[in-house]
C-alpha cells in the first residue's frame, strides 16, 4: 500500500522543476560546505598539531551531520512547498474524489516525509564515509549512533516544516518563518533561555536538541561557556522525539479534519 502511495506522489513531482532543483541544491551544497570547512581546518591543524582532524573516523560522521545540518532547511522548503501546493490545487479533495481515504492521503505524506529523512541520513553516512576514507582512523561502535542521531536531526527539521506546510496556505509565508526560525530565531531564543533563564534550558527547543546532540565543532566553544553539568544524550534524543510526535500530530490532526 505505502509503495502504491509513494508511485502516485512521484509522480506528482517527478517533473516538477522545483523539486530538483531544491534536491540539486542540498546534494550538492551539504558536500561542497564540508570540503569548504575540511580545506580551512586543515591550515589551523598545520600550525597547531595537537588539534585532532574531525574527518577522521569515527568523529567525521559527527562533523559531516553538523555542517549538513546548515543545508537541511532546504530540504524542510521542499516539504513546505509540496504540502502548500496541495492546499492551493485542492488535491486533497481530487484524491478524495478518485477513491483515497483521508488516512491514505496522510500516510501519503508523511511516507514523503520519511523518504526525505532517509535521503538526508543516506547523504550525510556516503559523504562522511568518503572524508573519512581520504583522513584516516578507524569506524567504532559510535558510527552507527551518529548516522542514527542525524536521521533524527533530519526528522526534527523535517516535521515543523509538515507541520508549517499543514497549517498555512501562503508558501511564500511559510518559507519565511521557517528561514527565520531555523537560522535566526532559535539560536536567539535558546542563548537568551540559557543566560536568562538557566543554562542548557535551550536544549528543549526543537532544533536545539538535535544541535546538541550532533554539535560538531562548536562543542569547542559550548564546553569553554557551561556553567553547568550538560544534559545526557539520552535527554536530547527524548526531547527531540517529544518535538517530533508533537509536530506529527498536530499535522495529522490537521489533515484529517481540514475542509475539503
Amino acid at each position: 500500500m505505502i509503495t502504491h502511495l509513494l508511485k502516485i506522489e512521484w509522480m506528482k513531482v517527478k517533473n516538477y522543476r522545483t523539486f530538483w532543483i531544491l534536491i540539486a541544491l542540498f546534494t550538492v551544497a551539504a558536500p561542497l560546505l564540508c570540503m569548504a570547512y575540511q580545506s580551512v581546518n586543515r591550515n589551523i591543524t598545520s600550525k597547531l598539531p595537537i588539534l585532532q582532524d574531525p574527518f577522521s573516523f569515527p568523529q567525521v560522521y559527527e562533523t559531516v551531520a553538523w555542517l549538513t545540518s546548515f543545508m537541511t532547511p532546504v530540504m524542510g522548503i521542499l516539504m513546505i512547498i509540496l504540502l502548500t501546493n496541495e492546499n492551493n490545487f485542492r488535491t486533497l479533495r481530487q484524491n478524495i474524489i478518485d477513491g483515497w481515504s483521508r488516512d491514505q492521503y496522510i500516510a501519503a505524506k508523511f511516507s514523503v516525509m520519511l523518504c526525505m529523512v532517509l535521503f538526508v541520513t543516506f547523504l550525510v553516512a556516503v559523504t562522511a564515509l568518503v572524508f573519512g576514507l581520504q583522513s584516516g582512523g578507524s569506524a567504532d561502535g559510535d558510527t552507527f549512533k551518529y548516522i542514527v542521531w542525524s536521521a533524527l536531526q533530519s526528522l526534527a527539521y523535517l516535521s515543523f516544516a509538515f507541520f508549517l506546510g499543514t497549517f498555512m496556505k501562503r508558501s511564500g509565508i511559510a518559507i519565511a518563518i521557517y528561514v527565520f526560525y531555523a537560522y535566526i530565531g532559535e539560536f536567539m531564543l535558546s542563548m537568551l533561555l540559557d543566560f536568562k533563564v538557566k543554562f542548557h534550558a535551550g536544549a528543549f527547543l526543537p532544533f536545539e536538541a538535535t544541535d546538541r546532540l550532533l554539535s560538531g565543532e562548536s562543542k569547542i566553544i559550548r564546553r569553554l561557556m557551561e556553567q553547568a553539568t550538560p544534559p545526557s544524550a539520552t535527554t536530547y534524543v527524548l526531547i527531540a522525539l517529544a518535538y517530533v510526535a508533537l509536530f506529527c500530530f498536530l499535522s495529522w490532526r490537521r489533515l484529517k479534519r481540514s475542509d475539503l
